[in-house]
């Protein structure tokens, strides 16, 4: 007799495989920290209950009273149930299937919307000329607690972009956003 809770534990271990094998595949030169964010993104309770709601998973579950009226509860039991339908899946069909049912039901091409831009600068500069893109600070100035910074990005022999913030990385994320948008790249890029 399984446990709905050893099929959720499953279940959720097979998503967050199965997903992380996916975007480490599919964004080659993405740095870990941005494949945590799309994997994030992908897999969050919000979604996994509506994912079990759009099943009708909720219609089907036996609850106790404070599941009607606790709209936290209710989430966390419904992506809960979501994951323990998927662990059912992988162990009465195997890998393949429980794989087939993740891309039914997520879109892990899109994650690459939730990359900042320096992430998506580096995937397309790399893919396209298998170098990054290189930050250069060209001004900094300001007091020691309020600094600005003034970053330009170049790649292909070229500066392609410039961004400043109040700090290193926020100058860098507004050159990479400057290089996306001159490239016509703002928004669509993996």
């Amino acid at each position: 007799d399984m446990s709905n809770e050893r099929l959720e534990f499953l279940g959720d271990s097979v998503l967050n495989l199965y997903i992380s094998i996916r975007l480490f595949e599919i964004f080659p030169v993405a740095a870990e920290g941005a494949l945590t964010r799309m994997r994030s993104y992908l897999v969050n309770t919000r979604r996994l209950a509506k994912l079990s709601k759009e099943l009708g998973l909720d219609k089907i579950l036996r609850v106790g009273e404070s599941f009607e009226g606790d709209p936290v509860e209710q989430t966390s039991i419904l992506a809960d149930t979501f994951e323990a339908l998927l662990g059912a899946v992988y162990i009465d069909k195997g890998w393949e299937a429980a794989g087939a049912f993740v891309e039914k039901y997520f879109d892990i091409e899109k994650a690459s919307s939730k990359l900042d831009s320096k992430s998506k600068l580096q995937q397309l500069v790399q893919k396209q000329s298998g170098f990054l893109p290189k930050y250069n600070v060209v001004k900094e100035d300001g007091l020691p607690h309020k600094k600005h910074f003034v970053v330009e990005v170049e790649f292909d022999g070229a500066v392609r972009g410039a961004g400043e913030g109040s700090n290193k990385k926020n100058a860098q994320e507004g050159a990479a956003k400057d290089a996306l948008s001159k490239m016509g790249n703002n928004d669509e890029q993996k």
